[in-house]
């Protein structure tokens, strides 16, 4: 018996003997130790800050994939004793993340102006919306069902390590209180989209949130009507659902998501989940610090999976078409309901400004080239009209024939029958003249989806007092003139209309003017030079039309 006790003792030194000699090199990475994590010592009052390593360029489209944080077996106390702040350049923003709750507080994009109207303010649009003092609900904080958890952990001084892994900057927050262990990961590279690892040990219900809203509006945004911010958005199924502020549900709970974020005209910022399980959106009502009533903010959330672990990507960055097309949010460039026609325009408006260096003399240029393409069809309406002018004698007379016209039904449909019996003589279509205002509709509200959410065009200057075609003219002087053009197109185009009509007609341009006077300059400047290109051309016709020629010599006169 004891001989075989002391073969067995023998036996088991030899295997562990074997497995030390042999498991280093069938699995390095079990082996490996883990790097202590690098602990501040200093005051807890005091604010630092760190300068990483350049980020590298990426060779692909999009972020590289973070792998989640492995859990420790055991759960030690990790903690620093200051607060950090640690920056990331990249070429198309500044992120900086504190190591209080492992938050990011602050995303400025460097091409893009917090007010790109105002020439002597500088500073860049802030993606991380003001927060009041000893707030910890910046983007990437905790939500969990155990607030003791949640307030404890948002609070707290994580400890950081950065180190620069496979053309990525990577930033590592970790922290313990001896009973849960956080650790949130980052990897950056020259992309506007970066990765997170977010992983909680033991596992318990929780998400991770940004928000609330996406950034704190300018006063001319704020006067705007026509921005929108703040609105939540999230895409599954390949559908995408717009969620308005104002209207959102307290909570709203996805299964499965490809994105879910918040948005306005020009800017976006979400999350894209890799390891989850589905996403909210919620809905809380702060105090507006200028109005007695209450503002509606959304957070938007990814939930952990029941492992504690959660992970994707995150996108914080401009609705420029080339750009949210690189990453497959191009359904949130949202431009109205002739968005076909919008995204044309604006590839031909950024194709035209190659050129002109304006976007404005580049919104002239492209009104030219619709009025040349539409030409054929107005040129066509303008001899119907002259025509229907010189015929209206004989209309007149088939009216006074019919007198009982209007209350007699059978008098009205012969009236009706005799008038296009005239017009087919004469080779007028009375309902062609509707087809060029027709095509005007999508093309005016292609004008204004774009000029409205287009951030290409967001502080495009013109000339002189106009500043920023995507917001209105200060001194409303292009409504003016537009209005003044349309009173005189009105004078000079031929009308079959009657004195009681005409007088109707007068008051349509004071109701455009009214109407577009809160419209982006750039959609303004397009019906004034619609307006100019028509008065033009109606004076020619006027001079060398002659209504009665046939249709080949009239265009060969003109």
């Amino acid at each position: 018996m004891e001989k075989r006790i002391f073969a067995a003792v023998l036996i088991s030194i030899g295997f562990l003997w074997l497995w030390a000699a042999v498991a280093p090199k069938l699995f390095p990475d079990l082996m490996k130790k883990p790097v202590p994590a690098q602990v501040e010592t200093t005051s807890t009052t005091a604010t630092t800050s760190t300068q990483p390593a350049p980020v590298t360029a990426s060779t692909t489209t999009t972020a590289p994939v973070v792998e989640t944080p492995a859990a420790a077996p055991t759960v030690a106390v990790i903690a620093a004793t200051k607060q950090t702040i640690t920056t990331i350049q990249s070429p198309n923003f500044v992120a900086k993340f504190s190591n209080r709750g492992a938050e990011l507080v602050s995303f400025q994009l460097t091409h893009y102006k917090a007010k790109p109207s105002d020439k002597n303010d500088q500073a860049n649009v802030e993606l991380v919306k003001e927060r009041e003092p000893n707030r910890t609900d910046y983007p990437f904080a905790i939500e969990a069902t155990d607030a003791n958890f949640m307030h404890r952990a948002n609070a707290a001084l994580y400890a950081v390590r950065e180190f620069d892994e496979k053309g990525a900057h990577v930033v590592e927050y970790r922290w313990s209180d001896g009973t849960h262990a956080v650790t949130k990961t980052f990897r950056f590279t020259d992309e506007y989209l970066f990765n997170f690892a977010v992983s909680v040990t033991p596992p318990l219900p929780y998400r991770v949130a940004i928000g609330p809203g996406i950034r704190t509006l300018g006063p001319d945004e704020k006067d705007n009507q026509f921005i929108v911010t703040g609105n939540g958005v999230v895409q599954r199924d390949d559908s995408l659902k717009s969620i308005n502020r104002e209207k959102a549900d307290t909570l709203s709970i996805f299964p499965s998501v490809q994105y879910v974020g918040i948005q306005d005209n020009y800017f976006l910022s979400v999350l894209r989940p890799e390891k989850s399980a589905g996403a909210i959106i919620r809905a809380i009502d702060v105090p507006a610090a200028e109005k007695k009533e209450k503002r509606r903010e959304l957070y938007a959330a990814i939930n952990a999976a029941p492992d504690g672990n959660v992970s994707g990507a995150a996108f914080f960055g401009p609705k420029e078409a080339k750009v949210v097309d690189r990453y497959g949010f191009e359904k949130t460039l949202q431009l109205g309901v002739f968005g076909i026609i919008a995204r044309f325009f604006l590839a031909a408006l950024v194709w035209l400004n190659t050129f002109t260096k304006n976007y404005g003399w580049a919104i002239i240029v492209l009104t030219l080239i619709i009025k040349l393409v539409l030409y054929p069809l107005q040129h066509k309406w303008l001899i119907g009209m002259k025509k229907m002018q010189k015929l209206q004698p004989k209309q007149e007379a088939i009216k006074a024939k019919y007198k009982k016209a209007r209350t007699d039904p059978e008098q009205k449909q012969k009236m009706n029958m005799e008038m296009m019996k005239l017009y087919q003589q004469e080779g007028i279509n009375p309902a062609g003249g509707c087809l060029p205002f027709v095509l005007q509709i999508p093309i005016l509200w292609g004008f204004y989806g774009l000029l409205s959410h287009a951030i290409e065009l967001r502080g495009a200057p013109f000339i002189f007092w106009i500043h920023d075609l995507s917001m209105k003219d200060p001194y409303y002087i292009t409504p003016l003139l537009m209005t003044v053009t349309m009173f005189v197109q009105q004078a000079i185009t031929p009308s079959t209309a009657d004195p009681a009509q005409k007088k109707m007609f007068l008051i349509m341009p004071l109701v455009m003017g009214w109407i577009f006077k809160e419209f982006p300059t750039g959609v303004v400047l397009y019906w004034l030079m619609q307006n100019l290109l028509t008065i033009v051309q109606q004076l020619l016709m006027n001079k060398f039309t002659d209504p009665a020629a046939a249709p080949a010599e009239v265009l060969k006169r003109t």
